[in-house]
């Protein structure tokens, strides 16, 4: 018998004349959950991962690079904006689109850039600016970021599955305590009458 800290361990699964049937239910729930963990949160999170990368590089489809201006002196010092490297700062550019004809718009750009330096601007295929698509490390970051999310809400769902189901099962338990009293308590009642 394994005895640690004054706990009886594997009680569940021994021949007890006090054991119920709803306390192998719940080892059984135990078991199944430690396997649906140790199963489905690594497979979700691998998944997703994998799904998350694709779709950051996804994002480069369609898009290109096309050289463009500073119309404008960039600021020296970066805004630090979502979204922009930290050496960035956004400024007006001019580019020409495959038609040939020139547009402007607002792109980030090397911050303390001058007025009609070259930088490099992504543009889609009708020639509007677009973000700048996630290189390789970053589209697996990201893929990473989404499948432990994804493993962790896994672990997150089974668990509380387990604990749902022992709380219903724990209220069982208490509904039969209960009957099993107010027996005791009838047969007990009719004894001293």
């Amino acid at each position: 018998m394994l005895i640690r800290g004054g706990r009886v361990w594997f009680w569940r699964w021994r021949r007890n004349p006090l054991k119920r049937r709803s306390d192998v239910a719940e080892a059984w729930i135990g078991v199944a959950a430690a396997t649906t963990l140790l199963v489905t949160a690594p497979a979700v999170g691998m998944t997703m991962a994998g799904v998350g990368e694709s779709a950051a590089l996804g994002q480069a489809q369609g898009l290109h690079r096309a050289a463009a201006r500073l119309v404008e002196d960039a600021a020296a010092t970066p805004s630090g904006l979502p979204g922009m490297a930290e050496d960035q700062v956004r400024a007006t550019v001019r580019w020409t689109t495959p038609d040939g004809s020139l547009k402007t718009g607002e792109a980030p750009v090397a911050a303390g850039g001058r007025a009609g330096s070259s930088t490099t601007v992504w543009l889609d295929g009708a020639g509007r600016l677009r973000p700048a698509p996630p290189t390789p490390a970053q589209a697996r970051s990201q893929g990473v970021a989404l499948g432990a999310s994804a493993g962790a809400g896994a672990c997150a769902l089974v668990v509380g599955g387990w604990w749902a189901a022992r709380g219903w099962l724990d209220g069982r338990r208490r509904t039969q305590w209960d009957d099993a009293w107010a027996r005791f308590d009838a047969q007990r009642g009719q004894r001293h009458a």
